[in-house]
């Protein structure tokens, strides 16, 4: 690991014309961060051989991770006053999806933790929002221009609306795709 502000930072890691202001940052080996970033949270943590395309910002207070082998895609928007985390194999895809982890009276009381969760192996498709709060369990695919404004417990499921619900199960998106 090489290390530079005290930063840990791996192998073959390629940043390009990016802001990242984080108090802690750790990124793995193979990971490619393209230009038009900007991170600026409290703790930074990307897995090895992730890559995190153009044009995403990353703004806050807390936390954010995402898994090894995982993309984020172009111009989505990360509201990290409370805490993201984002799994392994995972994609937040096309364009425009946006993540809150504040904005209700939870926010300045500090009464329930609106953090985001989302599982290994979750798509998430373009235009999708995601309320402060919410977990996404592993193994499933989320549709573009959802709204995720409760929790979804189960596996292999296609994830679609507004408010999205599930529309079909027992479907392993990476087999049946």
């Amino acid at each position: 690991m090489r290390h530079l502000f005290g930063y840990s930072i791996g192998k073959n890691v390629k940043i390009g014309k990016s802001i990242i202001n984080c108090n802690n940052v750790k990124i793995g080996d193979n990971v490619v961060i393209a230009s038009r970033n900007v991170f600026a949270c409290k703790e930074l943590n990307i897995g090895s051989n992730t890559a995190i395309h153009s044009g995403n910002t990353i703004f806050g207070m807390a936390n954010f991770s995402i898994g090894e082998n995982s993309r984020i895609i172009n111009n989505h928007h990360f509201d990290v006053w409370n805490s993201i985390k984002i799994g392994n194999n995972s994609w937040i895809a096309g364009k425009y999806s946006q993540f809150w982890t504040h904005g209700s009276i939870h926010t300045k009381s500090g009464t329930k933790d609106l953090s985001i969760d989302i599982g290994d192996n979750v798509y998430v498709g373009s235009s999708c929002c995601f309320a402060p709060g919410v977990t996404v369990n592993s193994i499933n695919l989320i549709a573009l221009g959802s709204v995720i404004s409760s929790n979804f417990m189960q596996s292999e499921t296609i994830i679609a609306g507004n408010p999205a619900v599930i529309v079909k199960q027992n479907i392993d998106w990476r087999l049946n795709w």
